[in-house]
């Protein structure tokens, strides 16, 4: 085997995955007349035609995200870009967390890494999509340009897979453990850097909030991202709304399944989701 240096450091993860591609792939089939090419291309358009209109969300969300902070760019010439990649239907964003470009740099991209993911979620919600996913730090080893391998990731899959059970994105303990840290260590230092990356940080944990059952989620119908979403409302008619009802239409289904387990699940996806809606100008739907 070839040898090669490794350099393992710790790293932010971020994995999200789309849910129920399988059961669209299962509707493939060479189409044989004119309407079978038509049903055929909206289960393709549904299924990787979604996933790489997800992953360009993505993309023009860390554009957006590096355009708009002019007053760190002139603190470093390190890109504010998270590192990305997209494997079938699942999203991974990852974020080395050392300080090569100095703290500032670090702590910037991983806020450009959860705003994403809270405006990938809301557009796959939106898009009738359900969407889950698991955002940890942990040790890793850069493999490529963009693709990290280690607990960093594992923390993130299992959080995605294991444990958040139904549309929502999971904040790992290590994740939460991270940003208590910085705050304590830089509101001891008395200089514009570190007061930044305090404020920054505060901010990143007001993109976390509590579910129903008491794990930490990230928060992507909280007031920060309100707050980010710009005047006009367009955010609350084109993406919440729609969303919204996507999400009384997934309790509906599952409710009539009958599976009790599933259906606790969803109602906390909509207790969550009804929790937010005043802060949009959305009123709550009544059964």
């Amino acid at each position: 085997m070839e040898i090669r240096n490794f350099r393992l450091g710790h790293h932010l993860v971020a994995f999200l995955d789309v849910m129920g591609q399988s059961e669209g792939f299962k509707k493939l089939r060479l189409a044989k007349t004119p309407e079978e090419d038509a049903e055929v291309g909206e289960v393709v358009r549904q299924t990787a035609g979604f996933v790489l209109d997800l992953r360009r969300v993505f993309d023009e969300q860390f554009t957006a995200f590096e355009a708009g902070s002019p007053n760190i760019k002139r603190h470093t010439k390190e890109p504010l870009r998270p590192h990305f990649i997209g494997i079938s239907d699942s999203l991974i964003t990852s974020v080395p967390l050392r300080n090569d470009g100095g703290d500032l740099v670090g702590i910037v991209t991983v806020y450009s890494a959860l705003s994403a993911a809270a405006v990938v979620m809301l557009t796959s919600l939106a898009s009738k999509h359900p969407l889950r996913g698991g955002i940890d730090v942990g040790l890793a080893v850069e493999m490529g340009p963009q693709e990290v391998y280690g607990t960093a990731l594992a923390r993130a899959y299992e959080l995605e897979s294991k444990e958040a059970q139904y549309p929502r994105i999971l904040i790992g303990d290590e994740l939460w453990r991270y940003f208590n840290a910085a705050i304590a260590h830089f509101e001891k230092q008395d200089t514009p850097v570190a007061r930044s990356i305090t404020v920054i940080t505060k901010k990143m944990l007001e993109l976390v909030a509590t579910d129903g059952d008491g794990k930490r989620i990230l928060d992507y119908l909280g007031q920060t991202i309100l707050d980010n979403a710009g005047p006009g409302g367009r955010h609350r008619d084109y993406m919440v709304k729609p969303a919204y009802d996507f999400v009384l239409a997934e309790q509906k289904r599952i409710k009539a399944t009958g599976d009790a387990k599933l259906i606790a699940r969803y109602d906390l996806f909509r207790a969550y989701f009804e929790s937010r809606l005043r802060l949009w100008g959305i009123e709550v739907q009544k059964d």
